[in-house]
């Protein structure tokens, strides 16, 4: 997943502008005639944001008669003699450096060879018209090296309007001023190539996220029904352990010494404990969510379930059989105490014991099941607690 979120870090990257990309910025130009109608007498005025800056054009205003080639095979200003008629303005005005704006055609030559040679003639500013094929439209120029000169370009149809007119020798007058500034973006084809590949591999990564994800979840809840079948035998099985509620005067067990395993906590009156086919004794509530997970007893180890016959194998339910014992509670009290103390030291000298020494020792203290302890401080109802508590399964108080 962080490999998915880092081509996106990347992907972004790649799309920020200056890192691989490179912007443009251009600006529109605000371009107002002015000229006198010979026939009317009146004065025509026309405003239109029609015109663009070259690149390399200083983005600032300038005013003057507007001029065209005198020659009609050299509209374009690409010929370095180019001479220019200014209506409206003498040879010597223009000689003198009064204001002057060149009109010609694009195509020919370069835009910088244009912007040189009117410049050579004095021209404060050089505007370029667009070939008919392209209507009103207009493109960036590149003309670096062109000093001061501003340099902007306008569609074929305002070029022509004011060529006609110069034509005519009606003098025009035109002011250019600075419009509204653009920034186009350009993502290289690097950039391009490089955001390509991120965006698969991100979508590549995320799918397998995804499968990884869902394959996960199928095993987790397929086993999550497995272990609730499992614990629910367990817990079913745990069930028919013995039950036993601790009294007072009970003589087996000393209630100051004697202590659960589990919680390490002392055996109190009215406590119910749970009597394991080892014969070890602990609380109820301690225990059961022990054998629940571990299915062993915690002091011998044990395996409680299966020596209650449940997922074994015939010959193994044949090897580790249920205590006779576990059947009844009828045990001797006066030996309660001397039991846990031997098994207590059983655990405390085998702390490294196999597996076979550990069952050796249950399976004795299995046949040693009549002489153990069964909690009971009267021989005399003992056997009656013992069949109710095996027939109903609860606990008893005795």
């Amino acid at each position: 997943m962080m490999l998915s979120w880092l081509c996106a870090l990347c992907l972004l990257c790649a799309l920020c502008p200056g890192s691989s990309s490179r912007s443009l910025e251009w600006f529109t130009a605000l371009v107002r005639t002015e000229y006198t109608e010979p026939l009317t007498n009146s004065t025509v005025l026309g405003t239109t944001e029609s015109g663009r800056y070259g690149d390399s054009s200083p983005k600032e205003s300038v005013q003057g008669l507007v001029g065209f080639p005198r020659d009609p095979g050299q509209l374009e200003g690409c010929h370095p003699d180019v001479h220019y008629a200014v209506p409206g303005m003498s040879a010597r005005a223009m000689e003198e450096g009064e204001p002057w704006i060149a009109l010609v055609a694009r195509g020919g030559c370069t835009f910088k060879d244009k912007v040189v040679n009117a410049a050579r003639r004095k021209a404060s500013a050089v505007v370029i018209y667009n070939e008919a094929k392209n209507g009103n439209g207009t493109v960036p120029m590149a003309h670096l090296g062109t000093g001061n000169t501003v340099v902007i370009m306008v569609g074929y149809p305002k070029g022509m309007d004011i060529m006609e007119l110069l034509r005519r020798n009606i003098p025009v007058k035109m002011i250019i001023t600075v419009g509204t500034r653009h920034v186009q973006e350009f993502i290289s084809g690097q950039s391009v190539v490089f955001v390509a590949i991120a965006f698969i591999t991100m979508m590549i990564i995320s799918l397998a996220w995804l499968i990884f994800y869902y394959i996960q979840r199928f095993l987790y809840t397929g086993a999550q029904y497995g272990n609730q079948g499992i614990r629910k035998e367990t817990k079913k099985a745990i069930d028919q352990l013995q039950l036993h509620k601790v009294k007072k005067e009970e003589k087996g067990i000393d209630i100051e010494a004697e202590n659960c395993a589990v919680c390490i906590e002392s055996y109190k009156p009215k406590d119910v404990v749970r009597i394991l086919p080892c014969k070890h004794i602990f609380h109820r509530l301690c225990i059961d969510p022990w054998l629940l997970e571990h299915r062993t007893c915690p002091m011998c180890k044990l395996d409680v379930i299966k020596a209650l016959g449940f997922w074994v194998e015939p010959e193994e339910t044949l090897e580790i059989p249920v205590p006779e014992s576990i059947a009844g509670s009828s045990l001797s009290v006066g030996t309660l105490s001397f039991a846990q103390e031997e098994n207590r030291s059983e655990i405390n000298n085998l702390p490294t014991s196999s597996t076979g020494d550990t069952l050796q020792q249950c399976s004795s203290a299995k046949e040693d099941a009549g002489e153990t302890t069964a909690l009971l401080d009267d021989p005399g109802s003992e056997d009656v607690s013992g069949e109710q508590a095996q027939n109903s399964g609860t606990p008893t108080a005795l």
